[in-house]
């Protein structure tokens, strides 16, 4: 499953989650090459947020694989335009 950005997904445990991004983390990095040894990929996400974004409290961080073993499918894209946790 691919974990795509400003995309709600259904959360085994918290229900309905906001995925904010998928952050690569690198033991080396070759700025030059453009290229690295990649460490681990981490998914940021939170459990609250309003028209705003994530509350800033909430943020959490879990590894990509560990995560894809909770969540289910998309629920909706987040536009950013709708009020806390999906209530209009």
């Amino acid at each position: 499953m691919e974990l795509t950005k400003n995309t709600i997904y259904s959360h085994d445990e918290l229900g309905e989650v906001l995925v904010l991004d998928v952050h690569h983390i690198f033991e080396t990095y070759d700025l030059d090459a453009g290229d690295g040894c990649l460490r681990s990929r981490i998914v940021r996400y939170t459990t609250e947020w309003d028209n705003y974004g994530p509350m800033p409290s909430s943020i959490r961080t879990a590894p990509v694989e560990e995560f894809r073993t909770v969540v289910g499918d998309a629920v909706r894209t987040w536009d950013g335009g709708e009020g806390a946790n999906g209530d209009t």
